[in-house]
């Protein structure tokens, strides 16, 4: 394969095909001023005649042209068996999907948006003519390559027959063996000569110089020892039948060094016949192709990769896309696309430099790479533009956890050579198949997704909504305003009492936390304390409710309605971390309380994840002067060998089994065994949801110390309790 280049003293050939001749001259001087040879054509007709009389290195092609456009310019260029391996890449307008849809489907390489950036036109055309280059020098090399395997291989024929001759007839050729020796000698390709059993009988210095053996160490070896292992027996096998059949065979095989070490090689093995046919010597010539072979992976990989980040590109998306979706829909998940788009990026690359802006997408790309699992795909578009390719179930817990976590990991920030840069994203999502069944429907839904994000404020993921089902809907909606719920002032501290059953007095109360969003109206706690735990957001909420707490209680304090005892239910992911215990140490220093005004509740799934811990916290709590509550005692799966490891304080009976405790005689009996339980481990008892008069004097009748619930008072915000204090004075927590 040969190709003449027309100026030799250019870095490459570029054909410009534009309408307007202001830009037509724009791109001319940009390119030509770097050092490439510029041809122009102001029409795709003239394109095409211009191609056809000298195929360029690359071509420019603007997508909107009068006559033919730049489409139909690409698909009659990609016909011709002459242009179409000439890169195209189209000029067009920015953020147009659509003709980049297009425009891929027909060939095309790469796409520059209008207005033009000299910097973008300049790396891409270095890009892309680079590459076709190397392909253009790569095959030359590979045709000039075959041809000299061909010749040596011819020529050394030649000369193992002579040689073969020369020993037969006892020299009768001298003259001609000594020349034969020296070509042996003195060629740069590896040569073995082996007897008719394939055992080795000589080398010469170019089999040294590639293998590392020694004529005397490779000298009586078979042949086949030198075989790789660990390697594919075919080519061995159809190099045997190839000598065979025809007496010659030329092929690619995989050989071993000295070291240890296997090396690719291009083998071209014949036979040599003496006078009566019979085969007395086979003679192999062979090339190390090593750096032949790394040229050409390298090619293969950028034509799947993105040359700066090494991410999978487009066309490998889709692949892969095509890959997954049948086995996805077949396992009952659906395939889900992430558009990411780096929020002002082009600051960093304006104030920091271009090198700069690389390493950042680079250290971007390895901090994605590091939130996906095995299976998922993460790719680069060009630009600051990202795709990651994922499975998920119908709730799209794994999508929705997965865009918090690339949002927040960028918040951080980054170390890219010495600079510290700080990064958002916003992210677009589309699924497969509730947004479509193709990936240009994903990436086109994907895309106005991310726009949406971006229309939020940046920062932000957003699904492409106009066909997600009601609960995703609702979910991600309620996501999305927890997020910064606390800094709006959104949630508000209800407070129930918890009262005496033999005197009748309040002792204390729980805090009930509240959410009143003005977008989803108030929200059950049930619904939002949970979807808070797994997006990570609980840890600030409960940090909220304890310090509101607490500086509640020292304003009743301060107005002299006594240190009542405030109750504040802690969260199983809160209850894990370390720094919860200082946390409640360093809230009652800073309003000045005694850690008796305070008691912690927990569930008895809270403490029966890692009991160990649980009892070194509680322990901790207990310390200090905080009480502990029990909450929902017997609806979990705690061992009562656990629970007297506990330093509780009160056991607190469900509200299920004070429901019917005056009807059903299992469920009076779940309640006294409670109360007894409790009392013999020396702790209180508190009844939940007590609402009946019934339910009262049956309670206190059987011990139990306190109870809460509708029968006396509701959560009461925080103005409705303080009258109600007010109404009967002075408290002591006890």
């Amino acid at each position: 394969m040969h190709r003449d280049f027309p100026e030799l003293n250019t870095k490459g050939e570029v054909l410009i095909v534009e309408d307007t001749p202001a830009s037509l001259k724009l791109l001319s001087d940009l390119l030509g001023g770097a050092g490439y040879a510029v041809r122009q054509a102001p029409n795709g007709e003239l394109a095409l005649w211009t191609a056809q009389a000298r195929p360029p290195d690359l071509i420019l092609l603007d997508v909107r042209m009068p006559g033919l456009d730049g489409f139909e310019v690409c698909r009659r260029l990609k016909e011709s068996p002459e242009l179409c391996q000439v890169p195209v890449i189209f000029l067009s307008a920015q953020h147009d999907t659509d003709d980049k849809v297009r425009g891929f489907a027909l060939g095309a390489v790469d796409f520059i948006a209008k207005p033009f950036q000299a910097e973008e036109i300049l790396a891409r055309t270095d890009a892309h003519v680079r590459l076709r280059r190397a392909q253009l020098q790569l095959a030359q090399e590979r045709a000039t390559l075959e041809q000299r395997v061909a010749e040596r291989t011819a020529e050394l024929e030649q000369v193992a027959s002579t040689l073969a001759r020369e020993v037969q007839i006892r020299r009768a050729n001298e003259e001609l063996l000594r020349l034969s020796g020296q070509v042996f000698e003195a060629t740069q390709d590896a040569i073995l000569i082996t007897d008719a059993r394939g055992i080795i009988v000589a080398s010469n210095p170019a089999f040294t110089r590639i293998s590392g053996y020694t004529a005397a160490e490779v000298r009586g070896l078979d042949i086949m020892d030198l075989h790789a292992a660990g390697e594919s027996d075919l080519p061995c096998q159809a190099m045997h039948q190839g000598l065979r059949s025809s007496g010659c065979w030329s092929g690619e095989v995989q050989t071993r060094r000295k070291s240890g070490d296997s090396y690719p090689c291009l083998l071209s093995a014949t036979t040599v016949n003496g006078p009566d046919g019979a085969i007395i010597n086979y003679i192999g010539v062979f090339l190390d192709i090593s750096e032949r072979k790394a040229e050409q992976h390298l090619i293969d990989f950028l034509s799947w990769h993105d040359a700066l980040t090494g991410l999978p590109n487009r066309a490998l998306v889709r692949e892969r896309f095509e890959q997954q979706r049948l086995a996805a829909a077949r396992d009952g998940q659906q395939m889900v696309l992430m558009c990411l788009d780096l929020d002002r990026f082009k600051n960093i690359n304006d104030s920091h430099g271009q090198a700069v802006g690389d390493k950042a997408l680079q250290v971007v790309a390895r901090f994605l790479s590091s939130c996906v699992g095995e299976g998922d795909t993460v790719a680069r578009q060009g630009g600051d533009e990202f795709q990651i390719l994922l499975q998920d179930d119908a709730l799209l817990g794994r999508t929705m956890a997965l865009a918090q976590t690339i949002l927040a990991g960028l918040r951080e920030e980054l170390n890219v050579g010495g600079e510290h840069l700080a990064l958002t994203t916003s992210i677009g999502i589309a699924l497969c198949p509730a947004d479509g069944d193709t990936l240009d429907d994903l990436l086109r839904h994907a895309d106005t997704a991310l726009v949406r994000a971006k229309e939020m404020g940046r920062d932000h993921y957003a699904f492409f909504t106009e066909r997600m089902g009601s609960d995703i809907r609702a979910r991600l909606a309620m996501q999305q305003q927890l997020r910064g719920a606390i800094a709006r002032g959104e949630f508000e501290v209800h407070y129930q009492p918890q009262m005496c059953l033999s005197t009748g007095a309040m002792l204390g109360a729980e805090a009930l936390l509240r959410w009143d969003n003005p977008v989803l109206g108030k929200v059950p706690p049930n619904l939002f304390i949970a979807l808070a735990e797994e997006y990570g957001l609980i840890t600030a909420i409960g940090e909220w409710v304890l310090d509101t707490v607490c500086a509640q209680i020292r304003a009743w304090q301060g107005a002299g309605l006594g240190s009542i005892k405030v109750a504040v239910n802690l969260s199983g992911k809160q209850f894990a971390q370390d720094r919860t215990v200082p946390f409640v140490e360093a809230t009652l220093r800073k309003y000045d309380l005694a850690p008796g005004c305070l008691g912690i509740e927990i569930t008895e799934s809270t403490v029966m994840g890692d009991p160990d811990k649980a009892v070194a916290a509680l322990t901790c709590l207990k310390d200090i002067g905080v009480s502990i509550s029990l909450d929902d005692f017997g609806t979990g799966y705690s061992s009562l060998g656990y629970l007297k490891r506990f330093p509780i304080d009160v056991l607190k009976i469900d509200k299920s089994f004070v429901d019917d405790v005056t009807t059903s005689s299992s469920d009076a009996a779940i309640a006294l065994s409670v109360i007894s339980l409790a009392h013999n481990l020396h702790m209180r008892v508190i009844a939940e949801g007590v609402e009946t008069r019934e339910q009262v004097d049956f309670l206190r009748r059987h011990g139990c110390d306190e109870m809460q619930g509708y029968y006396f008072s509701r959560p009461l915000a925080v103005e409705a309790f303080t009258a109600l204090l007010r109404e009967h004075g002075p408290l002591c927590a006890t």
